[in-house]
């Protein structure tokens, strides 16, 4: 019998909220986004401290909450009219909150917009590095991948030819 209640528990729980009343249906989005929030906000820190490890981490929490919004937001519309005629301060705090969630979404898009382009920049100079030093060797491979000897120097025209 024991075995059997928290089975019982689970299907509740996990019961579609389209049967709950207004106010539970905009008390669970508006929990969902709250802690949405709370990730947004530990995305950006560690974004700020360059952990990528724990960024990472934070991904897989932020998509599925992510997916939950939108399916609760989703149903907040389908039952615009029961929402309009609730009269719950709860509906202020969900705007307020999704305006809030819109401007974290911004930052933390900027923030990996510019640590986009900072290993951009990073790994343009690795590659600038590695062809000085190709180029300075005194062997090197050409274009058909047969070795070449960059002692013995091409005349300018010939070169400008062939790189154009």
């Amino acid at each position: 019998m024991s075995s059997a209640q928290p089975l019982m528990n689970k299907e509740i729980h996990s019961a579609p909220v389209s049967a709950a009343d207004p106010d539970r249906l905009i008390a669970n989005v508006l929990e969902k986004m709250e802690r949405l929030v709370v990730i947004y906000t530990q995305e950006l820190d560690v974004l700020s401290a360059g952990d990528m490890a724990r960024f990472q981490s934070l991904q897989p929490d932020k998509l599925k909450l992510i997916r939950d919004c939108e399916l609760g937001i989703g149903e907040i519309a389908q039952r615009k009219d029961e929402i309009r005629a609730s009269t719950s301060p709860l509906k202020a705090h969900l705007i307020s909150t999704h305006d809030l969630l819109q401007d974290l979404a911004l930052q933390s898009k900027r923030a990996c917009e510019s640590r986009a382009k900072s290993m951009k920049r990073i790994q343009d100079r690795l590659l600038d590095a590695a062809r000085n030093v190709v180029n300075q060797s005194k062997k090197g491979y050409g274009r058909t991948g047969k070795a070449r000897d960059i002692t013995h120097q091409r005349p300018i025209a010939t070169a400008i030819n062939e790189a154009i």
